[in-house]
């Protein structure tokens, strides 16, 4: 570690400060030991290790470091590792540079579409291949494995392709080194997180399900896999096809210190840079975050805050955006905002948390989800609990985020647009949750231009449809064509490959008598859904992809103006 050499200098060493280069910063740059990382993972014996934390918090340094202790080069890094941790007990100093390593990033995988999303994976991996191009050219290589190299490289990229591919480079590096390697995936969940929030999920799910699974599912072509990310979301089966998977998320005492920094090592830091008085203001500023037992620091934050001359400042702003975040946070609902914004009034606040992050077309209307995110991403801590029931006391960890949540998430959500009910919407469509339909639906309507108070059938039919548009990448959206024995007004069904249900929706506008009472509207709104509801059965719109297996909601919706009421 550079700290013991910096005292025996008058010159403090640089700082790494956006370097994520982890042999560079070992040799030149001040860091903290965190080899214990590497040392708690031979002893565990997992085959697959999981680490959530929020951004910025160490999770790709920390992945390159695995790669240098473990991947046989030419020339030996042992002496980067000499004086650490690792290298204290011997039968973990003998696993230093025994394995091939498959190292692999996802954190730019982003696109307009999926299969814009789909291509920047597939240069990811051609780049691994690439980098192992000796594995293809070795006589011990299978046929199976050179042939799909080949492919890869004359850009046949097809899905079934990709999702073979990890599998397929662990077998060759297996059969060349005569070792299982060491595959280690970075940031698994940010083209996952990406893709949920721009109408693709579902795809990004399928493929990250199969392309996982591929190499690490049984441990035969894989020494140890260690994933990292900042979400777990296990009810989507992202990790199904994973043999027990060993999650560590922020909640656990299981390597708790190996990301971000502790005061220990805060204030030998500072002590380093010369300012040793600093810890009160650093620690009012950056500290705060509890993951399982121990209490960290920011690392990023604490990092520029000492580059910077030790000027505390919300460093973390400009750094931390995810699009998962942000989007949650556009599509509260007014009840939602309304908690929490009590939260920031009142520093603290107890809610019950979600055990994972899922299915991700609920987070942005499940309260335990939203603050289950939050904690996750770093913008909440957990001061105590949680208990048998999941309710826990949650505040923020310091001054920056407090700062960071009023400048960025309050102001964000004072802006939401009005998309934030078309996403709403949509999302408690294709869940079969008719009552938050029919609410999102009228809330809509009650946010818009008071022409809806006269706007007829037709209309509304028209405005329906071109909210259902958001839903195109998932659905096929057909509107009065020949279905069954009729024409339904709005048929949705899955596109192929998409597991959700289809949809069917047939409409109807009541003449509502001129100074009717609101019980009476009410009536006749029901009345209406219900008979739109009972035609979509007797005219078999659903008929056709019922007898594709596929299965059916069906809504019936009585509207007037700005009142909607729904049969399902």
């Amino acid at each position: 570690m550079k700290n013991a050499d910096a005292r025996k200098s008058s010159r403090p060493p640089a700082l790494p400060v956006g370097n994520s280069d982890w042999a560079a910063v070992r040799a030149e740059y001040w860091s903290a030991d965190k080899t214990q990382l590497i040392s708690g993972l031979l002893d565990k014996k997992s085959t697959v290790a999981i680490f959530t934390r929020p951004r910025r918090f160490g999770k790709t340094f920390a992945m390159r470091m695995l790669k240098t202790f473990f991947e046989k080069t030419e020339t030996s890094n042992a002496h980067l590792f000499k004086g650490t941790k690792v290298w204290q007990k011997r039968e973990h100093r003998a696993e230093q540079g025994k394995y091939p390593v498959i190292f692999i990033t996802f954190k730019d995988a982003k696109g307009g579409t999926w299969k814009e999303v789909r291509e920047m994976i597939a240069d990811a991996i051609r780049d691994e291949f690439d980098r192992h191009q000796e594995a293809f050219e070795s006589g011990r290589c299978i046929e199976t494995a050179r042939s799909f190299h080949r492919k890869l490289c004359i850009e046949q990229r097809t899905p079934s392709n990709l999702q073979r591919a990890l599998g397929i480079l662990a077998a060759a590096l297996h059969a060349h080194h005569k070792e299982r390697p060491v595959i280690l995936i970075d940031e698994y969940d940010s083209p996952i997180n990406y893709a949920a929030t721009h109408g693709f999920g579902e795809e990004a799910l399928q493929f990250f399900r199969n392309f996982l699974s591929g190499a690490m599912k049984d441990g035969e072509h894989c020494r140890l896999g260690v994933i990292t990310g900042i979400l777990r979301v296990a009810k989507e089966g992202v990790l199904s096809g994973l043999n027990n998977p060993k999650v560590y998320s922020v909640f656990d005492d299981a390597f708790s210190d190996c990301f971000g920094f502790t005061e220990e090592e805060v204030r030998g830091m500072l002590a380093t840079f010369g300012h040793p008085e600093k810890i009160d203001e650093a620690k009012g500023w950056y500290d705060g975050y509890r993951f399982g037992g121990s209490e960290i620091y920011n690392p990023w934050s604490l990092l520029n805050y000492v580059d910077d001359g030790f000027t505390p400042k919300a460093y973390w702003l400009s750094t931390s955006s995810n699009d998962l975040v942000g989007d949650v946070l556009s599509r509260l609902s007014p009840e939602m905002r309304d908690t929490v914004a009590n939260l920031f009034e009142k520093k603290e606040g107890n809610a019950t948390l979600s055990p994972d992050l899922g299915p991700y077309g609920l987070i942005q209307d499940n309260e335990e989800i939203l603050w289950s995110l939050l904690v996750h991403t770093g913008y909440l801590k957990v001061t105590s609990g949680p208990d048998a029931n999941g309710t826990a006391t949650l505040a923020f960890p310091n001054r920056e985020v407090a700062r960071v949540f009023r400048d960025d998430i309050l102001a964000r959500m004072k802006r939401q647009p009005s998309g934030q009910f078309v996403g709403r919407l949509t999302r408690a469509l294709s869940s079969g949750d008719a009552e938050r339909f029919r609410k999102s639906l009228e809330d809509f309507l009650v946010a818009s231009a008071s022409y809806f108070d006269t706007a007829k059938e037709d209309f509304f039919h028209g405005l329906l449809l071109g909210l259902m548009a958001a839903l195109i990448e998932s659905y096929e959206v057909r509107s009065n064509r020949e279905e069954g024995d009729g024409r339904p007004d709005i048929l949705m069904k899955p596109r192929p490959g998409v597991t959700l249900p289809g949809v069917v929706l047939e409409l109807k506008s009541p003449t509502i008598p001129a100074r009717a009472s609101q019980k009476r509207v009410e009536a006749l709104l029901k009345s209406a859904a219900r008979k739109a509801r009972e035609q979509i059965d007797e005219k078999r719109y659903a008929a056709e992809m019922e007898a594709e297996g596929v299965s059916v909601l069906k809504y019936g919706i009585g509207f007037s103006g700005k009142r909607v009421s729904l049969a399902k």
